[in-house]
């Protein structure tokens, strides 16, 4: 595919999410819902064959979500079942493979951490 996800920093502390096409050209995304305060923002993490990026957003109240960004570009948020939704809570994805299933993790609301996969 050659397409490459990454994340940035912006000056406020800020998180964007951003692809790099085979040619060089790079389009930033932020997911909607995403926090726009420091620490906050667009994380991607995982890329499949199909060029679809799963990663994580944090929200304005510092709570994460799991997210899915298509290779047309629409988005797809999600959580973990039992996810937390207090700060530093919520839920971490990491890969995603090509029959789309997204693999991660999740802390709920006592603070434990939990193991996660979302099949299609």
């Amino acid at each position: 595919m050659g397409v490459v996800p990454g994340v940035y920093v912006d000056s406020s502390g800020v998180f964007h999410g951003f692809v790099r096409a085979p040619d060089g050209n790079i389009t930033e995304f932020n997911v909607p819902g995403a926090g726009t305060g420091a620490g906050q923002g667009t994380l991607p993490q995982g890329i499949n064959l199909d060029g679809e990026i799963t990663g994580g957003f944090v929200d304005a109240k510092s709570v994460s979500h799991g997210f899915l960004r298509h290779l047309n570009g629409a988005i797809t948020s999600f959580d973990a079942p039992g996810a937390g939704a207090s700060p530093g809570q919520g839920t971490f994805p990491l890969l995603n493979n090509i029959e789309g299933a997204i693999s991660g993790y999740d802390v709920d609301g006592n603070g434990v951490t939990h193991g996660f996969v979302r099949t299609p």
